[in-house]
């Protein structure tokens, strides 16, 4: 009841007083980086949250408000809020508890191998004719919500395997290609979003996901990618598409449910990392800037950001840093190749070839002649996936399409992927 105020107290506070910034920032690590012991420790805090109810209490808000966030724009900034909140409990046991970020793209090939999902970290597939999750640390598990049951996963493949997720190189270019949120939401709902959740299966493929710890790993990760397209474009007060209630305000509410309420604290005061409660920042994204950057208006009346100190903007969704000089090179070089890619990587297109790029030899060939670590193509979003967001059919298979044209045109050139 005392952090609800506090929450209801911070909400009416950045509306007498303007933005509030943090004056204490923590950093979400990737997971790939994660030790054993930083996995034991983040059990030991997940079972104290799991005794105390707090698992079936977000999975039941997740649950009634699930058709006002997906396929709307409040999609973005209820999941970051909503993930903030989860951590914010954990830190109350543990002040250095931190949610890490999953990158799906770095294991997309064969998500089953991914070391996340070994038996010392979030654990493997279900067993079982329930598909009953007997390792990682949450192994063993019963959830209350929504009945009595053992924490579940099915991997999609069906046969202990996972069918494709999506790669590093289609976010890289929805990051550079989408100039507004509502497409850039769209590409990545349709997309990364729906394909993770589809993989594991079991609770994580309901409309109660959040009783797998998955889920806020995923959504770190998700919301790390919205913060890397909103510095990229320039934007980060950028809110348009549906809402709720007709066409999307910054003065939107964000959807809560009285399980897990935020104060009815509007959208415009989550927009900035740094700022009104947003004390984290990421390892593999842009800062938060040091001061609260001033609001404009382009020449269509959208809101665009006045940028502010010496924030490093990168054009890839990878977060393997160390290679996102080389994907933009070897992708500048292919558009001289296949110049249907200019679309795709618009902000690549205007630059020109980098020092890697002209030092560096071509890609290296196999032995068949063929080029090494040729893209594969994401798996399709499941029917019953998208009856339940309440998606249109049409637009889906659009971007999947979208999809196996890039990686088909990427395939055809010198392109080799450094992830």
């Amino acid at each position: 009841m005392a952090f609800k105020l506090l929450v209801i107290a911070l909400a009416s506070l950045v509306a007498a007083q303007g933005p509030v910034q943090c004056d204490d920032m923590r950093v979400r690590r990737s997971a790939h980086s994660l030790t054993d012991s930083d996995w034991q420790t983040m059990q030991t805090v997940l079972s104290k949250l799991h005794l105390d109810g707090q698992f079936g209490r977000f999975a039941r808000t997740h649950d009634a408000v699930f058709d006002n966030v997906h396929g709307h724009s409040a999609f973005f900034p209820f999941h970051r809020r909503f993930v903030l909140e989860f951590e914010n409990l954990g830190r109350q046991i543990d002040p250095s508890f931190t949610i890490p970020y999953w990158d799906t793209t770095r294991d997309y090939r064969t998500p089953e191998s991914s070391p996340i999902l070994r038996s010392a970290a979030l654990g493997g597939n279900g067993e079982g004719p329930q598909g009953c999750l007997q390792s990682g640390i949450q192994g063993n598990w019963t959830l209350g919500f929504p009945n009595r049951h053992c924490l579940s996963r099915r991997f999609s493949g069906g046969d202990g395997s996972i069918l494709p997720w999506v790669p590093a190189e289609l976010i890289s270019s929805f990051i550079q290609r989408d100039d507004q949120l509502s497409d850039f939401r769209e590409h990545i709902e349709f997309s990364i979003h729906g394909a993770t959740h589809i993989g594991l299966g079991g609770d994580a493929g309901t409309r109660y996901a959040p009783n797998d710890f998955f889920f806020y790993m995923h959504h770190a990760n998700i919301d790390r990618l919205w913060w890397q397209w909103q510095n990229s474009q320039s934007r980060l007060f950028e809110y348009n598409g549906p809402g709720t209630h007709g066409e999307a305000q910054l003065s939107d509410i964000i959807p809560e449910d009285r399980a897990v309420s935020f104060g009815s604290q509007a959208v415009g005061s989550v927009m900035v990392l740094g700022f009104n409660g947003m004390c984290y920042f990421y390892d593999s994204a842009p800062n938060a800037p040091s001061r609260y950057p001033g609001a404009s208006s382009d020449d269509n009346g959208r809101m665009k950001i006045t940028p502010v100190g010496n924030t490093t903007v990168s054009f890839s969704g990878s977060s393997n840093t160390a290679s996102h000089e080389l994907e933009m090179a070897r992708i500048h070089r292919a558009l001289g190749e296949q110049a249907e890619l200019r679309e795709f990587f618009p902000k690549v297109a205007l630059l020109g070839p980098s020092r890697m790029e002209i030092n560096s030899p071509s890609p290296p060939k196999d032995k068949c002649g063929g080029y090494k670590k040729a893209l594969v193509y994401p798996a399709r979003m499941k029917e019953d996936w998208v009856k339940m967001h309440g998606f249109v059919p049409e637009r889906v298979e659009k971007v999947y399409r979208d999809a196996c044209r890039l990686i088909d045109l990427l395939n055809n050139s010198t392109y080799v992927s450094p992830y």
